[in-house]
């Protein structure tokens, strides 16, 4: 997993069997496990309010779930969309 706001990168690595490597490893798996290890169908944050600043953050994420290859790359208006939008797979800074 890889979070780029302008140049700060940050990355960890995700395993599910069992949950490990990541600060919020538990969360993020059952989180994938809901969307079926498609980060794009985690279910949003329900009642997240985000700013309306314009502060660009792409995550990434490339991997495999149940054998089947995962490739996700998103660009958010923030971090705080990010966040409401993939849950915790790319809370890697807290």
């Amino acid at each position: 997993m890889e979070v780029t706001p302008g140049t700060d990168t940050r990355g960890a690595v995700l395993l599910c069997d069992p949950p490990q490597g990541h600060p919020h490893a538990a969360q993020a798996c059952a989180e994938l496990a809901v969307a079926e290890g498609d980060i794009g169908r985690i279910p949003a944050t329900p009642g997240a309010l985000c700013p309306m600043i314009y502060a660009p953050v792409t995550a990434a994420a490339r991997g495999e779930w149940n054998g089947r290859p995962v490739n996700y790359t998103h660009t958010f208006a923030n971090s705080c969309v990010m966040g409401a939008a993939t849950g915790a797979v790319f809370a890697l800074g807290e």
